[in-house]
């Protein structure tokens, strides 16, 4: 359970670094948007899009699935 955090997902992907750097954020974990599900939309003003759920890199949900590992070149 405590190895089973975002940033160890295979649906996790980094955003945003974490720590000082960050404008506007100083300390600011790590981020990512994690792809498990579908992405949600959003309306804007005039327009549609679509956003994935961010999450910080320490989180975690109880979908956890282990990055794969490619394969060593043969």
């Amino acid at each position: 359970m405590a190895d089973e955090l975002c940033v160890t997902c295979r649906f996790w992907t980094q955003v945003r670094v974490e720590g000082p750097g960050v404008p506007g954020i100083p300390g600011a974990p790590a981020t990512g948007a994690c792809k498990r599900y579908a992405p949600h939309p959003t309306v804007g003003t005039g327009h549609a899009h679509v956003i994935w759920p961010l999450t910080a890199a320490g989180e975690y949900c109880g979908e956890w699935t282990a990055r794969v590992r490619a394969a060593a070149a043969a």
